[in-house]
């Protein structure tokens, strides 16, 4: 399918990937080369760059990864639906680095869904007292909210389920979402573990497509963290083994 993006009106410039108006009801998402993660300041003052898949910032690009990253989400959807787990993704076109997708409605102003096998990141950093690195979790889930200003920061069941801040997220909703991604997480986890890899956290975006609750976005090495053995692989590194798992 011919899915090119000239001509189109564009919706959003992100930091990995652009969205455009594609037809009724249905967005085209044109992936790129950028890599998220933190610019730390040292104390000598030198910088050091962190890659994170949960980094609200792009520390610069890697030749390629924005293929990968369809690649690799066109594997991930397929298997999804093979699985019966909703999600957005309609089609794709592998030369031009897009997805056709259905447009999605945001709950609230946007959510993001976390899944955690090991403590690690920004959990460490939330709750220092309670967690040590690399700590088993037991299918750990939390949602933070989608605002790059603010840092991303979680939001309780409560606060979604509360009419004095709109109700974002009915119980239901909210019940709903956490199987769905607890489902498509332990999937994952599953498929890496089939070619020796450790899936340690993901991030899932959602989204409503006629009413009902999607995985959309992208599913790629920048949704991820994985080890392999005692190594974390790095975002380029982990794109290339997906690559390899999708297209043998």
């Amino acid at each position: 399918m011919d899915l090119k993006k000239e001509g189109l009106e564009k919706l959003y410039l992100g930091k990995t990937k652009d969205v455009y108006r594609y037809g009724e009801g249905t967005v085209l998402l044109h992936s790129k080369d950028a890599v998220t993660g933190w610019k730390i300041k040292n104390a000598d003052g030198s910088t050091s760059i962190v890659e994170d898949p949960g980094a609200n910032e792009v520390i610069g690009e890697i030749e390629g990864l924005g293929l990968k990253n369809i690649k690799s989400s066109v594997y991930y959807f397929e298997l999804f639906k093979k699985a019966g787990i909703p999600t957005h993704y309609i089609d794709s076109d592998l030369d031009e680095k897009t997805m056709l997708v259905h447009e999605a409605k945001p709950l609230g102003y946007g959510l993001e869904c976390i899944v955690r096998f090991k403590a690690m990141g920004s959990i460490l950093r939330a709750y220092p007292d309670y967690l040590k690195e690399n700590q088993e979790l037991h299918d750990f889930f939390e949602i933070t909210t989608k605002n790059d200003a603010a840092g991303d920061p979680r939001i309780s069941k409560e606060f979604l389920n509360s009419p004095d801040f709109g109700t974002p997220m009915t119980e239901a909703q909210y019940e709903e979402c956490k199987d769905l991604c607890l489902k498509a997480a332990r999937l994952m986890q599953a498929d890496l573990a089939d070619i020796g890899l450790t899936l340690i956290d993901l991030k899932f975006e959602i989204g409503l497509v006629d009413g009902a609750i999607v995985i959309i976005d992208e599913i790629s090495a920048g949704i991820m963290r994985a080890f392999i053995g005692d190594k974390k692989l790095s975002e380029e590194e982990l794109a290339d083994i997906l690559v390899t798992r999708t297209c043998p």
